[in-house]
């Protein structure tokens, strides 16, 4: 028997495997969570509607499972979950959340930036910053490739030094982008925030600092 043969064929078949598992946990599970999401999302918001009971330890898990993430407070998500796009006002103030904060005025509740970043400028200032060091980085990270063209060389030779550039300077360029993109997300959830469907009154509630 060829048992270098064998091996090959059982490499092969392991990756299929692998393959198709990972196919099934893109494309079918994600249905599945999908489905899972909207069936937790709708118990959890009727229940919210009906027991006025609700123990607020229930109330806040409830909303962060909704939201997945265990920072945010459970009148920050209800709040985001009353705007015309739920889903997407969640994702900018989990990302946003550095620079905004749920505010109350007279009762009434807006997502508003931070006392340090209200002014234009000190939003900017880090917004076009970070913005060019990510491209600053990202541009240092092929410079081997460059480097290869200029001089000729073959570019299969710098790829040892493509992939130990990326390897430094690659992180640092990721969180340089999510650096910029936090304070725009930021802007454009205080911005949109007119075309929440319904206001929400908390009785009591109160802005902590």
């Amino acid at each position: 028997m060829d048992f270098d043969l064998l091996i090959k064929g059982a490499g092969i078949v392991i990756a299929a495997v692998g393959a198709a598992k990972l196919l099934y946990d893109v494309f079918i599970g994600k249905r599945g969570r999908m489905r899972e999401e909207y069936s937790f999302a709708k118990q959890f918001l009727d229940e919210v509607a009906t027991n006025k009971q609700l123990h607020p330890y229930l109330r806040e898990k409830g909303y962060q499972a909704i939201a997945g993430d265990s920072q945010l407070g459970a009148d920050e998500i209800e709040y985001l979950l009353s705007l015309k796009s739920p889903q997407r006002a969640l994702r900018d103030f989990v990302l946003g959340h550095p620079y905004v904060e749920l505010l109350s005025t007279a009762g009434d509740l807006k997502i508003g930036f931070k006392r340090k970043y209200t002014t234009v400028w000190s939003r900017a200032w880090r917004k076009y910053f970070f913005g060019a060091v990510y491209f600053v980085l990202f541009g240092l990270a092929f410079f081997p490739l460059l480097f290869a063209q200029v001089r000729g060389i073959a570019p299969m030779k710098v790829f040892g030094s493509l992939l130990v550039s990326f390897g430094v300077l690659g992180p640092y360029a990721y969180f340089s982008l999510m650096a910029s993109t936090r304070v725009y997300r930021a802007e454009q959830l205080v911005k949109n925030q007119d075309k929440h469907v319904q206001r929400i009154v908390l009785s009591g509630w109160k802005r902590t600092a």
